[in-house]
C-alpha cells in the first residue's frame, strides 16, 4: 500500500478586478519579502510628507515597487492599465498588503509564528527550574 500524499503551491492566488495574480510564499520569496517590504512600506508612507509636484511621481514609483515586490514585474503596469487612477490603485495595495498579511499568519508564515516563538521562550525563562 502506498502512501499519497497530495502536494501543494506555495502561492496564494490573488485577484484584482478581472486581473489574477499569485502571491509566492515560498521560502526564498518570503525572505526577498521580508528584506524589501520595510523599505517599500516606508516609501509609502512618506508620500504624506511629499509636495504636490513630486507626489505623483513619488507614489507611482512608490506603488511601482510595491506591487511588483508582492505579485512580480509588471504588475503594476496591468493594475493601472485596468484602473488608471494612483488614488484606486493605493487603496487595492493597502487590501493586498492587509490581506497577504492576514493568509501568511493562517499559514503560520507571518510574524505571528514568531511572536508565539518568543513568548514561549520568555515563559520558559521565567519558570522556576526543577532541582
Amino acid at each position: 500500500m502506498a502512501i499519497r500524499i497530495e502536494t501543494q503551491k506555495p502561492e496564494i492566488p490573488v485577484e484584482i478586478g478581472k486581473l489574477k495574480f499569485s502571491f509566492d510564499v515560498s521560502d526564498d520569496a518570503l525572505k526577498r519579502l521580508r528584506t524589501s517590504a520595510a523599505e517599500v512600506q516606508k516609501e509609502i508612507e512618506n508620500l504624506k510628507n511629499k509636495g504636490d509636484e513630486h507626489a505623483e511621481k513619488s507614489a507611482r514609483e512608490a506603488l511601482q515597487k510595491g506591487y511588483d515586490l508582492l505579485l512580480g514585474e509588471g504588475t503594476f503596469a496591468k493594475v493601472y492599465e485596468q484602473t488608471p487612477s494612483l488614488h484606486y490603485v493605493m487603496e487595492y495595495y493597502v487590501k493586498l498588503a492587509d490581506g497577504i498579511e492576514k493568509e501568511l499568519k493562517a499559514l503560520g508564515k507571518g510574524n505571528y509564528q514568531q511572536e508565539k516563538a518568543q513568548k514561549y521562550l520568555n515563559k520558559r525563562k521565567h519558570r522556576p527550574k526543577n532541582r
